[in-house]
């Protein structure tokens, strides 16, 4: 059970953290437009 939550938490933070760094980056460039 260990492990297999500690996969579930490595692979939650590689999906999470693109994401978020490509929300920030659209967010920046919509500021910028308006």
């Amino acid at each position: 059970m260990e492990v297999s939550i500690l996969a579930f938490i490595a692979t939650a933070l590689l999906i999470l953290i693109p994401t978020i760094f490509l929300f920030i980056i659209f967010v920046t460039i919509v500021s910028q437009n308006n």
